[in-house]
């Protein structure tokens, strides 16, 4: 078969769960040029491998074989995330926020889904934040970073375990990601198309293929990096539980604009089980934290600003079911994908956004503008 044009990229890796495994072999690129006023900063930044010399690690078992993960991580994009903390209409742009005591008191949650308990400061209130119920040390908030579905939108929620309308995150937030998505549209084309593949292959196989329309509906709607939980804190010293995140985490932004912390996650490399990085501001990485245990421990230094972008799932009975799913289906995914490496050509994507007066919506100012790709 002739090799396909597309999805060599930082980007395109996300194909499923493990199908970031074909990014081990790949140049990853990434350019991000944002600026204030005229100024334009145009920097190249390849994105690193956790382990450099173990490009691909091994994390949980999924359908009884571990899951391959690849891991990558940009430790030097401060001017991204001094831009989406400095958007003015955002919530971040005060020059001294007010952090609620309760961040830096001695405080223990419950394990139970969150309930309303907002915070008084009008700067957190009018972003929906409130504080967590399982971690009452935080502030949380649900976004979605979708233009097309508007100002508010209904979608699933791990931490209250339901589907339920949300807010659309900060405008520079929202076009940075959207800038992920458009900047590679032939990607996610393939991986549609190789979803549907998979789909008609066995048709009667309901599971199967009700996971493969749950993701297939979610690609169509652009859903992919839809859903983000926003949270601030804590104040002081914490080290949170070990976990993996549920099939929300299959495509995972993590973006750290403000505070120190530390991840810790089992990823097999050689005899070594556990990786370990520190995160600050301009720290970003993409993994999928759905197949791998890990944990985050913080610093007793100011409260910790960070953005989670995950999958948004739409339908409430569809969602609560594949959010805990770990069967077969999950890792022939990821097995079919790195299969398709062979018919890949050998393509660099690259990110370059211009900041200008002109709006990235066509009514608002001060959003990333000029969006290309190269090869």
């Amino acid at each position: 078969m002739a090799p396909r044009r597309g999805c060599d990229s930082f980007f395109c890796g996300w194909r499923l769960v493990g199908l970031l495994a074909v990014l081990a072999t790949r140049r990853l690129q990434f350019i991000a040029a944002f600026a204030s006023g005229p100024a334009l900063d145009k920097k190249a930044v390849p994105l690193q491998h956790l382990v450099t010399s173990a490009p691909l690690l091994r994390g949980t078992k999924v359908g009884g074989d571990d899951a391959p993960v690849v891991f990558l991580l940009d430790k030097h994009a401060q001017h991204l995330t001094r831009y989406i903390l400095e958007d003015p209409d955002g919530p971040f742009h005060a020059k001294t926020l007010e952090w609620p005591q309760r961040l830096y008191d001695d405080v223990h949650g419950k394990n139970e889904p969150d309930d309303e308990d907002w915070v008084d400061a009008e700067n957190w209130k009018r972003w929906d934040f409130q504080f967590s119920k399982r971690e009452p040390f935080m502030l949380k908030a649900d976004w979605h970073s979708v233009p097309g579905w508007g100002d508010s939108f209904e979608i699933f929620v791990p931490r209250k375990n339901k589907v339920m309308p949300v807010r659309q995150a900060p405008l520079r937030l929202v076009a940075f990601l959207e800038a992920f998505r458009r900047v590679n549209e032939e990607c996610w084309q393939e991986i549609l198309a190789e979803l549907r593949v998979m789909q008609a292959q066995k048709p009667d196989d309901y599971p199967r293929s009700r996971l493969l329309r749950i993701l297939i509906e979610d690609f169509e709607e652009r859903g992919f990096f839809g859903a983000i939980e926003a949270q601030a804190g804590p104040g002081r010293r914490k080290e949170m539980h070990w976990h993996r995140d549920g099939a929300t985490g299959l495509l995972h932004l993590g973006i750290t604009l403000s505070g120190k912390r530390r991840l810790q996650l089992r990823a097999w490399m050689e005899e070594e089980w556990t990786q370990e990085l520190s995160m600050s501001a301009g720290h970003i990485y993409l993994s999928s934290p759905f197949l791998f245990e890990h944990c985050i421990s913080y610093r007793p230094e100011e409260p910790t600003l960070a953005l989670m972008c995950r999958f948004g799932f739409m339908d409430e009975e569809d969602s609560l079911w594949v959010n805990h799913l770990r069967g077969r289906d999950m890792l022939e995914a990821n097995l079919l994908g790195i299969a398709a490496e062979g018919r890949m050509e050998r393509f660099v994507f690259f990110l370059v956004s211009k900041i200008t007066l002109k709006s990235f919506f066509s009514h608002r100012i001060g959003i990333p503008s000029f969006l290309w790709w190269r090869h």
